[in-house]
């Protein structure tokens, strides 16, 4: 029996090959032919005539291939998969309204991809009407009954439409700025409901939806509810406030200075010498405050793969990012003297102090996330990672520890860090070691509330200190979440993220050569000082480094002007 196994292995094993050979030189052949066929008109015969005539009727579409397949393509310069994935709701959606067909959501709120509901009854109407409106543009279904691919305009059969029990309808879109393909991942799903054997209802193909089972009426008991981005879309009566839901709003909240600002580095100066300090020029404290597009690259990342934030609040001490619109609505610029509750403790240059006063910033939502702005998104991500539906905050612990040595051989970090744990020990009676992971940090303004209350002498003690001292207590993240754990709001979560010392020369290195890991969805560039005696890895290199990596501009910036362009 076992030599019979082992014998169809080995047929099989050279079919497998000539397979993967045969569809490596389809590729090629197929990628070739796309990418030559605009300059080599001759070629243009090997191609497709329905999307060669999809191809001419507008300067936005191309031929490419997609797995050694011939597709056509939206060109676009701007794509992100959040945006793209609403985009493609919002045209089926108002396909399936042209024909009077009812749908409705079936996915979670906030979260990225759009699954609408519809009656079997239905289904010819729903992809007669999407081939009728979407032809034209470009768009594919797909399904596990109806196999590969195929344009909406190419109707299954009876046979498949009685099948069919979930569809993808997407379009193939070229980002033209980074010159990735976008497809099916991106796009909208359809579920079809079916019948109950045994009862008057209508039940979902599957168990991936908030709602499952509803009565079989005409009309459907519908509503509407917000999509993140705003759009009304139709939902379930009922179906809102359920328990498996995040239907509350999270803002956003960066801490930011720019020490190239002549002004606030003479106002640093000031204050160092009132207090009969050193001067800071070139102190191994700088790379806490200088800024080299740091903040820029991560407000596009964050736009690109969490644009479900209701607002940003950018905290600055009277400063301004020269790229930013401060009128577009979407970052609110907050000055120090808005939301420290000890006026008399300004100017402010220590970080711990500022993170102490975010909670004060006017018309803050009660969940927000505290983001440095050497913290980047590099992949999509839900308020579902960073929060429970009970409004628990996640919390994300590194492998590291704080070191248990005696005070004067801890710098100033590690001492804040070894006062706060020795608060968190008197209070809760447990030993907090645990280093925090450089990623977005969950906060909610009754916890911070509640900890300014508790440690107010301590946190008033932080926030008159204007540098780090060796008194200071770290409020927003050791305070906060070990708060939070010990009080049941919070809990212990996961995320994948990168961290990288900039201050090496081999991770800027590694950087330039591969970039960041692809299976990660968050990064932190931490600009951590060279040990004396190293030379500083080239400053001049993460600029461009950023804006390669994070190139597609937001809403909220300013066009950028010809030095700009000239520079970039």
């Amino acid at each position: 029996m076992r030599g019979r196994r082992t014998a169809r292995r080995l047929v099989k094993a050279p079919r497998a090959a000539v397979g993967k050979l045969a569809y490596r030189v389809r590729r090629r052949v197929t990628n070739t032919v796309a990418s030559a066929a605009p300059e080599q008109p001759s070629l243009r015969r090997l191609l497709p005539a329905d999307l060669l005539r999809l191809a001419d009727s507008s300067d936005e579409h191309e031929i490419t291939t997609h797995r050694a397949r011939y597709v056509i393509a939206h060109r676009q310069a701007d794509v992100t998969r959040w945006r793209l994935a609403a985009q493609t709701a919002t045209a089926v959606a108002e396909s399936l309204e042209s024909t009077g067909v009812p749908f409705f959501a079936m996915q979670l709120p906030f979260t990225r991809t759009t699954r609408w509901g519809v009656r079997r009854d239905d289904l010819a109407a729903v992809v007669g009407a999407i081939g009728q409106s979407l032809g034209a543009e470009g768009f594919y279904y797909h399904s596990r009954e109806t196999g590969l691919p195929r344009p909406v305009t190419e109707a299954p059969t009876s046979e498949e439409l009685e099948s069919i029990r979930d569809l993808s309808v997407f379009q193939y879109v070229r980002c033209t700025t980074i010159g990735k393909l976008y497809g099916a991942p991106d796009g909208c799903r359809i579920a079809v409901w079916d019948d109950h054997e045994d009862r008057e209802t209508l039940v979902a193909p599957d168990r991936q939806s908030i709602v499952q089972e509803i009565d079989r009426s005409d009309p459907l008991p519908l509503t509407t509810r917000a999509r993140w981005d705003g759009w009304a879309e139709p939902s379930i009566v009922g179906a809102t406030g359920d328990a498996s839901a995040i239907e509350f709003p999270v803002d956003a909240v960066y801490l930011w200075v720019d020490d190239s600002d002549p002004q606030w580095r003479a106002k640093r100066a000031a204050v160092r010498r009132r207090l009969g300090l050193a001067d800071a020029s070139g102190a191994s404290d700088a790379h806490y405050f200088r800024d080299r597009g740091e903040l820029r690259a991560s407000m596009r990342s964050l736009e690109t793969h969490a644009p479900w934030i209701r607002h940003i609040y950018l905290v600055t001490d009277e400063q301004t990012p020269d790229w930013l619109d401060t009128q577009h609505g979407r970052v609110t610029v907050v000055d120090h003297r808005e939301i420290f509750s000890d006026g008399e403790a300004l100017p402010s240059f220590n970080s711990h102090a500022i993170a102490s006063q975010v909670h004060r910033i006017p018309g803050l939502s009660e969940h927000y996330l505290i983001l440095n702005d050497d913290v980047m998104f590099t992949a999509p991500v839900t308020p579902y990672d960073f929060f429970t539906t009970a409004g628990q905050l996640r919390i994300f612990f590194s492998r590291s520890r704080r070191p248990d040595i005696s005070r004067e051989l801890q710098n100033p970090l590690e001492r804040a860090r070894s006062n706060s744990a020795e608060l968190i020990q008197r209070d809760f009676g447990r030993r907090a070691s645990e280093v925090f992971a450089h990623v977005p940090i969950a906060q909610s303004k009754q916890i911070a509330t509640e900890v300014v209350e508790r440690y107010a002498s301590e946190i008033a003690g932080t926030v008159r200190s204007p540098f780090r001292s060796d008194t200071d207590v770290e409020s927003n993240s050791w305070l906060h979440l070990y708060t939070a754990l010990f009080t049941g709001r919070g809990v212990r979560s996961a995320i994948r993220y990168g961290y990288f010392n900039i201050g090496d020369p081999s991770v800027r290195e590694r950087l330039l050569v591969k970039g960041y890991p692809d299976n990660v969805s968050v990064i932190c560039l931490n600009d951590v000082p060279s040990p004396d005696g190293e030379d500083e890895a080239d400053p001049g290199w993460l600029p461009t480094w950023l804006a390669q990596t994070f190139p597609i501009p937001t809403a909220f910036e300013l066009p950028p002007t010809r030095a700009d362009e000239q520079s970039s």
